[in-house]
């Protein structure tokens, strides 16, 4: 029997590898190889330094191609036996055939009739994936498709103008900002069903924004991005900030997504992305059946509401694209402001949430299906975003950093409810949770996204990359999809500790920990937040032989009372202490805050890197809970858990690894079920897109906001079809 299958697993080798010859000899890879032996042949006459240094530089070009070639091919190779429908390490499925559709004549000159409002280059063939236009086409982790075009306006009235003809049309419309999105909402599914042309509305051009109110709020057309606006507002007003400073800026998702996700939760003293402040469009039938454009103005800023405007004299849109213009040719205008009205009075930010987060109750603190709020509030697509209002918050005259190791997550939860969430005019910046499994796959995998992410900041630059990544795993080979992670998680262990060993010891010593940033807001937060820590001892373990010194100055009585109860016991008993090390530096920050916020990235390369897949969950847990939910006594025993979040207001995300070959989307339902069991909500704050059905209240919200189902359809568990199939 072993003899039989020894054999059956040699004449499979060959069989591959005779597949990997063929189609290597069949590759544009085998003209370099070719290329290489003539090289050999003719540079042997040559001076024996010119024969190093060309043959070297060939050598080192065609070996990486090569090499690329044949990781990827392998990685081709080995999946075949499994089902189309495999789950990738960075937990998207294959793309799925689809039927070609008829057009209408008013869908097959849909195209120019757009371009026409837009302008030329700026309306993209999407009948078929090219490189080109995979950045509109491809989630970020979930999701493929086609469309009939993607339009791209560039102000407010080419926007409301193109959504009227993508209707009149008889098409669906798909808005789309960065296409950052983990849950496959913001690209066209080709398999739902509904056999009307989608067209996705790129609204990256719109990406003006401007103060109001003396710099205490800003408004953001539906492009901008998060990083973008934090960068502007620091150079505006440096005594504020915007509301997404930490997280996924480095990707420069838009203010828009936020909002219609309700995500950026990272900043527990500013809860949320949320505003009632908003101007976006939805889409119904009037009587005699004609698709009306309606637009929904609660700005509130004077000057643009509708009873300033006589009828036939001017609207706010067009007086608003008016002003977005001058800013954007750098003409000086006078500073708007909110006006007196309701709209003008309106919450431009979640300001109920740093009570509510504090209080110890059964409830979550957040999560995607919240019907809260203004429509354009958690609206995952069913109405058109076009302009937000936004606060912005005071900087922190002083800020200090901490990494605490705990022994045990118990502890941890203990101190959560004891120190972080005492009460709300105490609350620290942010507070990020990593467990074990999360320090070893990040320093495994994460280590070149942490030093870039570090060296070349949070904005442009990275976004750049990260498009320029996603052009080569849409190149039209098979090793393309998997090249650059492949490429980072071989070269990673060649590259530095992305973080300095006081942190990273404590990191590999203890399996639980939480970065946080406290500050001073000019109520004395910091004085009684902040303790100097004596470290006798820094040899092995970080943190034994702990003690806390006694200044006469004002230190943080919780923290104080919380470390020095346990430690003075776990000194008696013999067992670890908490560790409490100090970033000393601006550089050890941006080190802690890059390694922490690369840790979907490097899971995804981790996956790739080591041959299986895996899948990603975001869920909230009750405030008075946040144990970690227990698998199905019949669930695949996964290779890797790995559990980071945002522990003021226990979000969680978790991103598991199991072997090839598992179905990842029945542990994955199962999952869910072990989170709902618990009192939990999933998704949190990453949006349902396709993967998840939401609760019947989110669903009845969003049949409502959009009654012909004509914007981003299919999404929550609701029917793609026209009308919801009604």
């Amino acid at each position: 029997m072993l003899g039989r299958a020894a054999g059956h697993r040699s004449a499979a080798a060959a069989s591959l590898l005779h597949r990997r010859r063929r189609r290597f000899a069949e590759s544009p890879l085998a003209a370099v190889a070719t290329g290489l032996r003539g090289a050999s042949s003719t540079e042997g006459e040559s001076a024996s330094g010119i024969r190093v240094g060309g043959l070297g530089a060939l050598a080192l070009a065609g070996s990486s191609l090569l090499a690329g070639y044949l990781i990827g091919t392998s990685h081709q190779e080995h999946l075949t036996d499994l089902n189309k429908d495999r789950e990738l390490p960075k937990g998207e499925r294959g793309p799925t055939e689809h039927e070609t559709v008829k057009l209408t004549e008013a869908q097959a000159q849909l195209a120019a009739r757009l371009e026409r409002i837009v302008g030329k280059g700026y309306v993209v063939d999407g009948k078929e994936g090219t490189s080109s236009n995979r950045k509109f086409l491809k989630g970020a982790r979930l999701g493929q498709g086609t469309s009939l075009c993607i339009v791209q306006p560039g102000t407010l009235g080419q926007a409301i103008r193109a959504l009227q003809e993508i209707v009149d049309a008889g098409c669906v419309v798909l808005p789309q900002g960065s296409n950052t999105g983990l849950t496959g909402g913001s690209v066209p599914r080709n398999d739902n069903g509904d056999s009307r042309p989608v067209v996705v509305m790129s609204l990256k051009r719109l990406q003006t924004h401007f103060p109001i109110d003396d710099g205490k709020r800003v408004v953001c057309l539906a492009g901008t991005g998060i990083s973008t606006l934090a960068s502007s507002i620091q150079e505006w007003f440096p005594d504020r900030e915007s509301h997404s400073i930490l997280g996924s800026t480095f990707l420069n998702p838009t203010t828009a997504a936020g909002v219609a996700f309700g995500s950026g939760g990272t900043l527990v003293r500013k809860g949320p992305a949320r505003t009632d402040r908003a101007l976006y469009c939805k889409v119904y039938k009037n009587k005699f059946g004609e698709h009306i454009v309606s637009v929904v103005n609660t700005l509130g800023i004077e000057g643009l509401e509708e009873e300033n405007f006589q009828e036939g004299a001017g609207n706010g849109v067009d007086t608003l694209d008016s002003y977005c213009m001058d800013v954007k040719q750098g003409y000086r205008r006078p500073m708007m402001k909110s006006s007196h009205s309701k709209h003008g009075q309106a919450k431009a930010s979640d300001t109920e949430y740093s009570r509510l987060v504090c209080e110890c109750s059964k409830e979550v603190s957040r999560f995607n299906a919240d019907t809260k709020g203004e429509d354009c509030n958690r609206s995952e697509g069913k109405v058109v975003i076009l302009a937000t209002v936004h606060d912005t918050f005071p900087v922190p005259s002083e800020k200090r950093v901490f990494f605490l190791s705990f022994p045990d997550f118990e502890t941890c939860l203990d101190f959560r409810r004891k120190v972080i969430l005492d009460n709300p005019e105490d609350l620290p910046i942010s507070c990020e949770y990593l467990d074990r499994d999360s320090i070893d796959i990040i320093d495994r995998a994460g280590r070149i996204s942490t030093f870039l992410i570090r060296f070349l900041g949070m904005g442009d630059i990275m976004s750049t990359l990260w498009n320029v990544k996603n052009q080569i795993e849409g190149l039209p080979f098979s090793w393309a999809p998997m090249f650059c992670d492949k490429f980072l998680h071989a070269f990673n262990n060649f590259v530095p500790c992305a973080i300095p060993s006081k942190f990273m010891t404590p990191g590999k010593d203890w399996d639980h920990h939480c970065l946080v940033a406290v500050g001073e807001f000019g109520n004395g937060t910091l004085p009684r937040y902040v303790l100097e820590y004596d470290f006798l001892q820094r040899q092995t373990d970080v943190g034994h032989g702990l003690s806390v010194s006694t200044h006469a100055c004002r230190f943080m009585e919780r923290l104080d009372k919380f470390v020095k109860q346990y430690n003075d016991k776990a000194l008696g008993d013999g067992t670890k202490v908490v560790s409490v090390v100090e970033a000393e530096s601006e550089s050890d920050v941006t080190a802690l805050n890059a390694f922490r916020f690369v840790a979907a990235l490097a899971f995804k390369t981790y996956c790739v890197g080591e041959d299986i897949q895996g899948i990603s969950v975001d869920y909230s847990l009750p405030k008075n809970g946040g144990v970690a939910p227990t698998l199905l006594p019949h669930a695949a025993t996964p290779l890797k858990r790995m559990r980071y979040s945002h522990l003021g207001c226990n979000v969680v995300h978790e991103d598991i690894a199991y072997a090839l070959g598992v179905d990842t989307h029945k542990e994955k339902m199962g999952f869910k079920q072990t989170v709902e069991e618990l009192g939990g909500k999933l998704p949190a704050e990453h949006g349902h897109g396709t993967e998840y059905h939401a609760p019947l209240s989110a669903q009845t919200r969003w049949m409502t906001m959009d009654p012909e189902n004509l914007l981003n359809p299919g999404i929550g568990g609701l029917s793609a079809l026209p009308r919801y199939g009604k």
